[in-house]
C-alpha cells in the first residue's frame, strides 16, 4: 500500500461512497487509489466547485463530504467554500496535496511550484482542525459539533509505502441531567421550541415533544424540513414575519435546541425571545454566546424523545398555526410589492415533486424559498446562510444530485460564479434542474441604502450557455402559470435542465436591508 491507498481506504471505511475532485499533477495518484477502494470520484471543474459539491452532498445525506484538490492555488481556491461549510457546520474534509516533503525547508520559501510557506494556515479560520492524519480528519469532521477539516498531504507521500490500520469509533453523547429542563417545563404555561441545525436529525423527537407539551416549533434555515409543512405545531413562517414575532413574544419559555441564535435568524438579536431560556446543545459556549440561558443541557437533541414520554400531555396554547400560515401568505400576496413572490413560491411548490432537494443561493428568490417554501422532507432545503456565499447552490446541487434529485435556484449574479460546473453536470447526467431567476443585476442590493449602477449587470443568454455545455435549456418570462409549467417539464425530463426565468421580485422582510441597526448581544 501507498499513501494514496491509505486515504482511499480510510474514506471507504468511514462510509464515504463518493468524493469530489479536480486532478492535478500532484494529486493524480488518488484517482486509481479511490477506484480500487470502490469510492467514486465525481469530477468538478473548479476547486471551489469541488468543495461546494462535497458540502451539498454532506448536507443532503448526512455523510462526510470529501473533496480532492491539488497543491497551492488549487487548495486555496477552496477556502471560500470551506468557510461556508464551517459556518454551516457541514462535515467536509478537504484533501489537499502540498509540495513534496523533500523540497520543503522549514521557514524558507524556495520558489517551488505551488509552494506556500504554510498551506495549512490558509484553512485555520475556516476549519475545526488541520491535520496530516486521514483517520483523524474523517473522525473530527463528524464529531459534534460537525465542521470541516483540512487534511494536508505532501505529494511525494502519496506514492510512498504506507500502512493502514482502521480506527473505528463513533462519538457518543454524554449523559446530561435534564432536571433543569423538566423544572422549566413544569413552571411554563406557554413553552416554545426553537430548533436549529444541531437538531435537524431529531425530527421524530421534536415532533413527539412538541405534541406532548403543546409547544409551537420555530425552525431556523438549517432545520427547514424538520417537521412536515402540515404539522400542527410548526410555526408556518420565519420569525421575522410580524405575526410570528408576536407569537414568540407571548411565550414564557424558549427551549433552544441545537441553535446559536445567530444574527440572521434573530434579526440582529432584536427578536423578543422569552426571558426564560433553556438550551439543549452539545456545545455550551455555542449555546450561550448570543443569548443568556438559565441552563444548558449538554446532550444530543435526540434525548428529547425519552424525555417527552415522561411528560403529561398539554393542550396547545398558540392557536391554529396552519390558519396563521395561510393568513400570512394572504397578507403578503395582497401587498403589491410582494404578490409576485407568493406566485413564485406557490407555483414552485406545485411544480416540484415532494422528494426534490432544493438548493438556493443568496438571491431574492433564494430568500423567499429559504423562509417560506413548504419543505416536504428532512434535509430537503439548503441555503448558504452560514457564511453567506454566492455561487453555492449550483455546485452544491450537483454534488447532492448523485444521491437525490435536486433543483438549484440561483440569481443571474450568483450564476456567473459557477457556470463552468454545468460541464460537470452534463458529464454526470443526473437529475438536477438549474433555475436562474434573472433580474438584470444584484437585485438584493437595489433595496439597500447604497443602490447604484454597480448593481446592474448586462444581459446574459443563459439558455445558449447551457446548450453550449450540452444541457437542455428553456426560457420563461414571469413567475405565473407558464413558469410552473416550464419548471414541471424541466424536472419531469429526468435529466439536467436549465430554466432561465426573467423576473424581478421584491425581497422579504427576512433580509438585512429592512432591519434597524443594533449591535451587540442579549
Amino acid at each position: 500500500m501507498n499513501g494514496a491507498d491509505v486515504i482511499a481506504r480510510a474514506c471507504r471505511d468511514a462510509g464515504v461512497d463518493a468524493a469530489f475532485g479536480l486532478p492535478g499533477a500532484h494529486n493524480l495518484a488518488l484517482w486509481p487509489a479511490f477506484e480500487a477502494a470502490g469510492v467514486r470520484i465525481v469530477g468538478m471543474r473548479t476547486e471551489q466547485g469541488c468543495a461546494y459539491a462535497a458540502d451539498g452532498y454532506a448536507r443532503t445525506t448526512g455523510k462526510v463530504g470529501v473533496t480532492l484538490v491539488t497543491t497551492g492555488p488549487g487548495a486555496a481556491n477552496t477556502v471560500g467554500a470551506m468557510g461556508e461549510a464551517w459556518a454551516s457546520r457541514s462535515p467536509v474534509v478537504v484533501v489537499a496535496t502540498d509540495i513534496p516533503s523533500t523540497l520543503r525547508r522549514p521557514g524558507v520559501y524556495r520558489g517551488v511550484l505551488h509552494e506556500c510557506t504554510d498551506q495549512a494556515a490558509l484553512f485555520a479560520p475556516v476549519t475545526k482542525a488541520q491535520t496530516t492524519s486521514v483517520t483523524d480528519a474523517l473522525r473530527l469532521a463528524v464529531t459534534p459539533p460537525a465542521r470541516p477539516v483540512y487534511l494536508g498531504v505532501p505529494s511525494d507521500l502519496l506514492g510512498a509505502d504506507a500502512n493502514y490500520t482502521p480506527e473505528p469509533g463513533a462519538w457518543q453523547s454524554t449523559r446530561a441531567s435534564v432536571a433543569p429542563l423538566l423544572d422549566a417545563l413544569a413552571a411554563s404555561e406557554r413553552p416554545l421550541l426553537w430548533v436549529g441545525g444541531g437538531g435537524r436529525d431529531a425530527g421524530d423527537e421534536v415532533d413527539l415533544l412538541a405534541r406532548r407539551i403543546g409547544a409551537p416549533v420555530v425552525v431556523t434555515y438549517q432545520a427547514r424540513g424538520l417537521l412536515a409543512p402540515e404539522h400542527p405545531m410548526l410555526m408556518p413562517a420565519p420569525p421575522h414575519e410580524p405575526e410570528v414575532t408576536a407569537l414568540i413574544a407571548r411565550a414564557d419559555l424558549a427551549v433552544v435546541i441545537g441553535s446559536d441564535l445567530d444574527q440572521m435568524n434573530t434579526m440582529q438579536w432584536r427578536l423578543p425571545l422569552p426571558e426564560r431560556r433553556i438550551a439543549v446543545n452539545i456545545d455550551t459556549a455555542d449555546a450561550t454566546k448570543n443569548y443568556t440561558m438559565d441552563a444548558t443541557i449538554d446532550a444530543d437533541a435526540r434525548m428529547l424523545g425519552p424525555l417527552a414520554d415522561a411528560l403529561a400531555p398539554r393542550v396547545p396554547w398558540a392557536g391554529d398555526l396552519r390558519a396563521l400560515g395561510t393568513s400570512i401568505r394572504t397578507r403578503i400576496a395582497q401587498d403589491g410589492a410582494t404578490s409576485d413572490a407568493i406566485a413564485f413560491l406557490e407555483h414552485t411548490e406545485t411544480a416540484l415533486p415532494p422528494d426534490m432537494v432544493v438548493f438556493a443561493d443568496m438571491c431574492v428568490a433564494g430568500y423567499w424559498l429559504a423562509g417560506h417554501f413548504r419543505v416536504e422532507h428532512r434535509r430537503g432545503l439548503h441555503f448558504p446562510m452560514g457564511w453567506g456565499t454566492l455561487g453555492f447552490a449550483l455546485p452544491a446541487a450537483i454534488g447532492a444530485s448523485i444521491a437525490a434529485p435536486t433543483v438549484a435556484f440561483v440569481g443571474d449574479g450568483g450564476a456567473l460564479f459557477a457556470l463552468g460546473e454545468l460541464s460537470a453536470l452534463a458529464a454526470l447526467g443526473t437529475v438536477c434542474t438549474v433555475v436562474v431567476v434573472d433580474d438584470d443585476g444584484y437585485g438584493m442590493l437595489r433595496f439597500g441604502a447604497h443602490s447604484s449602477a454597480a448593481n446592474e449587470l448586462p444581459a446574459v443568454d443563459f439558455v445558449a450557455i447551457a446548450q453550449a455545455f450540452g444541457i437542455p435549456a428553456s426560457r420563461v418570462d414571469g413567475t405565473g402559470p407558464d413558469y410552473a409549467k416550464a419548471l414541471a417539464r424541466a424536472v419531469e425530463s429526468g435529466a439536467p435542465h436549465l430554466l432561465h426565468v426573467r423576473a424581478r421580485l421584491h425581497p422579504p422582510v427576512t433580509t438585512t436591508p429592512f432591519w434597524p441597526i443594533k449591535e451587540g448581544t442579549r
